[in-house]
């Protein structure tokens, strides 16, 4: 599915997707990251959203799940 980041700087299209625990900037604590690529070591990931809580996170990854039910091929955080 192709994904565009919550800032509109990325376009990615990803096959995975999960919830990590974030730190590297104040404020927030969960990051919604998308796996778009097979590597040597494993999948590339990139950070598609940035969330102060879980719950937040959970939302729109709710929201991304529904939209990949309905088949759609475009998501925007």
């Amino acid at each position: 599915m192709w994904v565009v980041s919550q800032n509109s700087e990325k376009v990615l299209n990803c096959y995975s997707f999960n919830i990590a625990k974030y730190y590297a900037k104040k404020g927030y604590k969960y990051a919604i990251t998308g796996e778009f690529a097979h590597g040597f070591w494993g999948g590339c990931r990139d950070i598609l959203g940035l969330y102060k809580t879980k719950d937040d996170a959970l939302k729109d990854l709710d929201k991304l799940n529904n939209s990949l039910k309905k088949g759609e091929t475009l998501f925007r955080f």
